[in-house]
């Protein structure tokens, strides 16, 4: 397809890179500023569709708290939209960035009636009633998403002109995770913070850390962490026990099982 015609004359490129950032890096372990151009968000949309059509190119997000660093973005030619979260982790976090960037959208429509094109990339379906309403006044609505995450009840690409997967447009790896060979050392991470850890009540060994830890320590997908995590419930080699800390807060704790450390057991005699 050819992204340089005179719809794409003048483009505004829509990022709502809180949600595209931790979709990827959960499922994939995939920064979307990636060090490899070619799988580089920025660097593969501005070769797209190139500096002379666009016209505005911003990134929504909560920028304290995603890895990704100001100034490389800034040298990309990426405007920053910071938008404050409620500091919470994985389902419970939640922002305002796709607001924010919804209003910027329909606003350009009125300040700078000359944008022809919309480019918006996203991993769930908030930007449809956007993408609906610009194509009703006659703009052309292009959209990136990840099909793996986009809901099942809508099909968001029907609100667009063009689709296509940021599976294909950033070349993903997708890579299938053997989550038996983890649990060893899995077991032992936690046997070794409890040793370390265990009697002090001003810590517990939450599922959200820990995850962290094993996404960091094994270089997997945070979905995979926490996969990983569930196995070891399952099959009864760690639970959860209600830690009272010395603030008098009750915070539920992951701890190795009587058959975790069973399991163990052998190992240490290695």
């Amino acid at each position: 397809m050819d992204f340089r015609t005179i719809e794409h004359s003048n483009v505004a490129v829509f990022i709502d890179y809180d949600n595209v950032y931790w979709t990827l890096m959960n499922r994939y372990n995939h920064d979307p500023n990636h060090e490899n151009v070619e799988k580089n968000l920025f660097n593969c949309l501005w070769n797209r569709y190139g500096q002379d059509q666009v016209r505005t190119f911003r990134a929504y997000a909560d920028f304290q708290r995603i890895r990704s660093s100001l100034t490389d973005l800034q040298k990309q030619r990426v405007q920053i939209r910071h938008v404050y979260s409620n500091d919470k982790e994985g389902d419970s976090r939640k922002n305002s960035s796709d607001i924010e960037l919804c209003i910027d959208a329909i606003e350009s429509t009125y300040k700078d009636q000359n944008i022809s094109c919309y480019i918006f990339v996203t991993a769930d379906s908030d930007m449809v009633p956007i993408m609906s309403r610009l194509m009703y006044k006659g703009k052309r609505v292009e959209l990136y998403y990840l099909s793996e995450a986009a809901p099942k009840h809508t099909d968001i690409t029907s609100y667009s002109h063009y689709s296509e997967d940021l599976r294909d447009f950033l070349s993903l790896e997708v890579k299938e995770y053997k989550l038996e060979s983890y649990m060893k050392e899995a077991l032992l991470f936690i046997d070794d913070w409890e040793s370390r850890f265990g009697s002090e009540n001003e810590l517990y060994l939450g599922a959200p850390w820990l995850r962290n830890q094993f996404s960091i320590k094994f270089g997997i997908p945070a979905n995979s962490a926490s996969e990983l995590i569930d196995k070891l419930k399952i099959e009864k080699l760690i639970g959860t026990e209600n830690k009272e800390l010395n603030n008098g807060d009750v915070k539920p704790s992951l701890a190795l099982t009587k058959q975790g450390r069973e399991w163990l057991a052998p190992l240490s005699k290695t």
